[in-house]
């Protein structure tokens, strides 16, 4: 795969003079013509911010042909005669691997061309309109981090309760005794209305996988610091570049130096390094990645949901950055950011970004506005650039916003991504999150304002990696932002334990078996207020509106290997009804011992030994857990046969119980 060529400035049209401020004035006024034609070229919704002096263009095949046959410099004196251009190149960067697709899906005819930016952008885009060598013009719009980029340095707090020691997380990592979001005790240090299993439910998926390297994951953010010392072993190495002589492009994939990712904000900075020391920077894409991916066992910093054991196990970072210094990139950069992340193995791509909510009110009119990126995540997703054996197709995650808006940001909405809202330690939804149409599952993503100790640790956000240079190796920052990364850390632990067993996926099934692995948060949406700032927030807003409810690790998994699951209340002895799994004659069958394993017992707390009887399971979990047990019974008669015997067969199913503290009341089944 090669490098597209491009021209620079230094090929604009010989005719064509400096221009002078009174020229771009007098450009504004141009004629009606212009205008009539960027009516009909000009793509979708113009409300957003886009970049100035830059455009992107559609040109018809018979010119994309020309470009690709060398007649570059002549097609721009056709296009631009009478304008001055300083650039003029491909919209991506680099040729895409999947060619046929490329092409199916347009993304070779994507062209984009950059001017002083004195002049006003739609004086220009009626100038070129008119030429019949383009076939649609698109602002080059910019979207923006899904959180307020507030980031507050980490400093050890008081000692946590007993609660939360008790059931710690199973890694050496000495920060994680803060991280509620992996593992809710219900701590009241956290929070005072905080819930106990208001998380991620990951603390015994770690028993099953806790991530494969061949997973990757493309943060497509700001930059990730991929030095930092919790997350340099968890990045993707494009080793022939790691190998290869500085400068060149060792492997052939049209980028420079890519040994962990590219920087397509300011692509050509030190070869599209990855750059984290700008000013203004957040950390932002660096505190993502950390949620998704620090290393786990390391004895230093914070835990994370596919982090690995200790043991070069986790999930690898792809650093894709598109935001560089609080400033975003526009649509080229996300879909180039896109394309080099389906062509460069990744499964995952991590999408803490998009476009306010009251940008776009539907599907097609974000299609018709932003077709650039669209036509990339189409290529992303599509199953012929599927990145891990176990998948039909990639998977897209975005952030829903946090406009505390009724619809999702988009690109997040669309039916081919998925779109995650924010919940806080106390199992509601944070004021700040977008919530209904286009939103499809929740996740930790904190809120400040419900803390117990706002001013000494601020517990309640979300504690993850951050740049020291910036704030310190370790912040605090809240937002659907942070709640994306959660669904991605989990969906690639599934990824991970699918290929563990061996599962393959059909299409769309693996979204499916994602969007469905929740715990229900309707049950506390019913009435009530929560505190927001200065003002209060009515829950009932939220009844069925934050997607299929919150995402749970250990579900997901038990879906992957096809054992169902009872999700039972936690400190309280439950009967329920296990018939869908012995048949409807389950009441009238002779049960044996109900077994399970010591990390079994554990892991949920069993007060007593459960037990069955006409079909009810009756168990009690005191702790908040996930595990297995199985259940035997005999079919056929009230004995076992063999020996001087005549009787039934032994029948068994092993069947994942869930202990929770938000387990709903109807009834608990999955």
């Amino acid at each position: 795969m090669k490098r597209y060529s491009i021209l620079m400035a230094t090929l604009m049209v010989a005719a064509v003079s400096c221009v002078s401020e009174a020229d771009f004035t007098a450009s504004e006024t141009a004629e009606t013509a212009g205008e009539k034609a960027l009516m009909t070229k000009l793509t979708g919704n113009t409300n957003g911010e886009y970049m100035e002096g830059n455009l992107l263009l559609f040109l018809n095949e018979e010119t994309t042909a020309r470009i690709e046959n060398g007649e570059t410099a002549a097609v721009v004196a056709e296009m631009f005669e009478g304008l001055e251009v300083a650039d003029f190149q491909p919209a991506l960067l680099s040729s895409p691997k999947n060619v046929e697709l490329a092409r199916e899906l347009g993304l070779h005819r994507w062209f984009s061309v950059s001017f002083d930016k004195r002049m006003p952008l739609r004086s220009f885009a009626e100038a070129v309109a008119v030429r019949p060598e383009i076939t649609a013009v698109q602002y080059n719009a910019m979207p923006k981090l899904a959180s307020d980029l507030r980031s507050i340095p980490f400093k050890p707090a008081a000692q946590m309760s007993s609660a939360a020691k008790t059931q710690a997380i199973p890694f050496n990592d000495p920060m994680n005794e803060y991280q509620w979001n992996l593992l809710n005790t219900g701590d009241k240090a956290v929070a005072s209305t905080a819930r106990e299993g208001g998380d991620v439910g990951v603390a015994d998926a770690w028993s099953l996988t806790a991530g494969t390297p061949d997973v990757i994951v493309a943060v497509i953010d700001a930059p990730v610091k991929y030095t930092h010392p919790d997350l340099a072993d968890a990045m993707w190495v494009n080793e022939a570049e790691k190998n290869g002589t500085k400068g060149i492009d060792d492997d052939g994939n049209g980028f420079i130096d890519d040994i962990h990712g590219y920087n397509f904000y300011t692509d050509g900075y030190s070869y599209g390094a990855i750059n984290w020391e700008v000013q203004g920077e957040s950390g932002h894409g660096t505190h993502v990645a950390g949620i998704v991916a620090a290393v786990n066992g390391n004895g230093i910093g914070v835990s994370s949901i596919a982090g690995g054991t200790g043991n070069g196990d986790g999930v690898r970072l792809m650093a894709c950055q598109v935001f560089e210094g609080g400033y975003a990139g526009g649509d080229r950069e996300m879909a180039n950011a896109l394309t080099y992340a389906a062509d460069n193995g990744a499964c995952i791509a991590q999408c803490s970004y998009g476009y306010s909510a009251s940008v776009f009110s539907s599907d097609n009119q974000y299609i018709n506005a932003a077709p650039l990126e669209y036509r990339a995540l189409k290529y992303f997703v599509n199953p012929s650039n599927c990145n891990h054996p176990s998948l039909n197709e990639n998977v897209a995650i975005f952030a829903a916003g946090n406009e505390a808006a009724s619809n999702s940001d988009y690109p997040g909405a669309l039916p081919i991504c998925v779109s995650v809202t924010a919940f806080g330690p106390d199992f509601l939804p944070a004021g700040y999150t977008n919530y209904g149409r286009g939103c499809n599952i929740a996740a930790p993503g904190g809120d400040y304002w419900i803390g117990a100790a706002k001013e000494d640790d601020n517990r309640s956000m979300i504690l993850s990696t951050c740049i020291s240079e910036v704030d310190s190796d370790y912040t605090w920052m809240q937002g659907s932002s942070m709640a994306c990364p959660h669904v991605s850390g989990v969906a690639a632990l599934g990824v991970s334990y699918a290929g563990k067993i061996g599962r393959k996926f059909g299409e769309g099934e693996f979204v499916s078996l994602l969007l469905t692995s929740v715990n229900d948060m309707n049950a506390f949406l019913q009435d009530g207020l929560k505190p927001y700032g200065d003002t209060t927030i009515g829950l009932s807003t939220y009844n069925k509106r934050m997607g299929t409810g919150a995402i749970d690790a250990w579900k997901l998994l038990m879906q992957i290997e096809g054992t169902p699951s009872i999700m039972v209340q936690s400190g309280t002895s439950c009967s329920v009804d296990i018939s869908e799994y012995f048949g409807e004659s389950a009441a009238d069958l002779t049960y044996l011992e109900v077994t399970y394993d010591d990390a079994a017992k554990k892991a949920l707390g069993l007060a007593s030994k459960p037990k069955v009887k006409k079909g009810i399971l009756e168990i009690n979990c005191i702790n908040n857990g996930s595990a297995k047990i199985r259940v035997s019974a005999i079919a056929g008669g009230g004995q076992l046969g063999g020996g001087n015997n005549i009787g039934g067969t032994e029948i068994s199913r092993e069947i994942s119980i869930v202990s929770r503290g938000v387990h709903s009341s109807n009834g608990g089944w999955l």
